[in-house]
């Protein structure tokens, strides 16, 4: 038997590229395509990754939509996605089928923030018993609030006040509203939850803001999303989820948390939950 040469060796490489993809391609046809709304080819290893603008996703989705309708499928690497177009679709998906799409789905990255199968709260646990309380907890609470209720335009209304104001600041100057417009809906949600709201220049407020933003970027980003998670800085989601973004939340002016108060006094999220949550922690049946 004669030794493999140079050539030999990169014609075999190829052949068996060329066989990996092959048999790729064949198990997503096999596996994902009848169980799933149809969408564009997917190519063998990428899938839609080169299909899909990541800058502008409503512009891409928009494209797809007149080609495959309301509903269709991608598959993002070896994930696959089903992406719903129009009020009536996500109205079906998320009303009408609510038992079926209320569940989170596995992704890594997100288990590797610190967000896994045994994450509790709302937006990112799991659907199961705890999940129900927690968000029966929440829904009740913020209604009590104000939430979804006309003494929120309060709120609104005030906040918009503010806004023009920083708006007028400008002084005609040329500027970007992304970060006054973020502020502004991060202070209604924080009048809704918090019962007050801060200051557009607030240290504090600045820096929840400046976590979030580091969170949502390292976790939304194309890298970590291929590479399932594997080798992101930890720096933002490690302070969040280390205690970084909580001690923010406690004020200089005695902090948020508001001791001996009445149950109707209260008028904090965060606040409720631990009055609520503190009794049944021995038990551990609800929280």
């Amino acid at each position: 038997m004669g030794l493999l040469t140079g050539e030999t060796l990169g014609l075999l490489a190829v052949a068996v590229a060329i066989f990996l993809l092959l048999v790729d391609l064949m198990h997503r046809h096999q596996r994902w395509a009848p169980r799933y709304p149809p969408g564009p080819m997917p190519l063998p290893g990428l899938g839609n990754l080169l299909q899909v603008d990541f800058q502008n996703p409503h512009c891409c989705f928009t494209r797809l939509r007149r080609r495959f309708g309301d509903v269709f499928s991608l598959q993002l690497a070896w994930t696959p996605v089903v992406v719903l177009n129009g009020l009536a679709a996500i109205r079906e998906a998320l009303v009408h089928r609510g038992e079926d799409t209320s569940d989170r789905p596995r992704v890594p990255v997100m288990e590797h923030l610190g967000f896994g199968p045994h994450a509790e709260g709302v937006i990112f646990a799991q659907r199961g018993h705890i999940w129900r309380e927690q968000r029966r907890f929440s829904v009740s609470t913020l209604r009590n609030f104000g939430m979804g209720k006309k003494s929120l335009e309060q709120w609104v209304t005030e906040e918009a006040s503010c806004l023009c104001a920083a708006f007028a600041d400008q002084a005609g100057r040329p500027f970007s509203p992304n970060a006054l417009l973020n502020k502004a809906v991060s202070n209604v949600i924080a009048s809704l939850t918090f019962g007050r709201r801060f200051d557009y220049k607030d240290p504090c407020f600045l820096k929840i803001l400046d976590l979030m933003e580091g969170f949502l970027k390292e976790a939304s980003g194309f890298v970590p999303q291929v590479q399932g998670g594997g080798g992101v800085p930890r720096s933002p989601a490690g302070e969040l989820r280390g205690g970084g973004l909580y001690p923010a939340l406690e004020l200089q002016e005695g902090g948020f948390v508001q001791r001996g108060v009445g149950l109707s006094g209260w008028r904090e999220l965060r606040n409720l939950y631990l009055l609520q949550w503190k009794p049944l922690e021995p038990m551990r049946c609800r929280f």
